[in-house]
Parts: structure tokens; C-alpha cells; sequence
């Protein structure tokens, strides 16, 4: 039996930026509990965006190139996926952001929940919600970072 049937599969939206690589990284460091694959529209990371530290485990991530709007890139790459975590983002205009950092995750949260997929995260900045405008988070919302 191979060591893998015991692995979950991980799977990163935006692997490539730099919250990705470090997610990738970080889940990687446990090698023994988790297979990692990223989608992201330009694949692996180019050498000169990834950190010397990084470079190495970031040699054992599955990089697919695809878009997270392209329905089916989404579903590809989620086949046979435990977790997936975005961390696609971006800043500029408020309709930019809502394109990508909100209609693109519930895109991907849709498509994961068609696949199976046990769990979704999702990561962010807390600057999205709380900071640029005055806006304070409710006592509700619990900020981790």
C-alpha cells in the first residue's frame, strides 16, 4: 500500500503569491500528512517571486496553470481534493476586489462543495474588512494573524 492513500490532498487557490508559497510551505513541512497541489493562472512561482527558503519544499507542490473563474480548471483541479485554502486576493478599485477576492472565492467554494471537498478556508487581508475606511470589526468577528 503506498504512503499516500494516508495523505490528505491539499489544495491551494493562488499558490503561487506570496501568502500562498508560505501556506504551501507550512503544510508541506508535514509531508507525511499532506499532498499539495495550487491552481494558479501562471503555474509555479518564477524564481525570482519566491524566497531562498522557500525554493526547495516548494519544488514538491503540484503546480497547475488555470484560471479560478474557468469552471472547469476549478473542478480539475479540486478531483479528489480533501482541502482547499484560497489565498487569491488583490487590491484596486472596489469592483475589482469584488471580482476577485469575493465572486471568484464563492465561485471556488461552490465548486468545491460539487466535488466533496471536506473543508474550505479562506485567507485574507484584515485591511479588506477593517482599517482603510475607519471601520471597526464587530466583537462577532474573530481576526486570527
Amino acid at each position: 500500500m503506498s504512503s499516500n492513500v494516508l495523505k490528505k490532498r491539499l489544495l491551494i487557490l493562488g499558490g503561487n503569491g506570496y501568502v500562498g508559497q508560505n501556506i504551501c510551505h507550512a503544510a508541506l513541512l508535514q509531508s507525511d500528512k499532506y499532498l499539495v497541489r495550487s491552481l494558479s493562472r501562471s503555474g509555479p512561482p518564477s524564481p525570482s517571486s519566491t524566497p531562498p527558503h522557500l525554493a526547495s519544499t516548494l519544488e514538491q507542490v503540484e503546480w497547475v496553470s488555470g484560471d479560478v473563474f474557468d469552471a472547469s480548471a476549478r473542478k480539475d483541479s479540486m478531483e479528489g481534493v480533501d482541502y482547499v485554502v484560497s489565498t487569491i486576493g488583490a487590491f484596486g478599485s472596489n469592483e475589482f476586489m469584488q471580482r476577485i477576492c469575493g465572486d471568484a472565492t464563492i465561485e471556488a467554494i461552490l465548486t468545491a462543495k460539487e466535488a466533496g471537498v471536506k473543508k474550505f478556508g479562506f485567507v485574507s487581508s484584515a485591511q479588506v474588512y477593517e482599517g482603510s475606511a475607519g471601520v471597526k470589526n464587530p466583537e462577532s468577528v474573530t481576526m486570527h494573524g
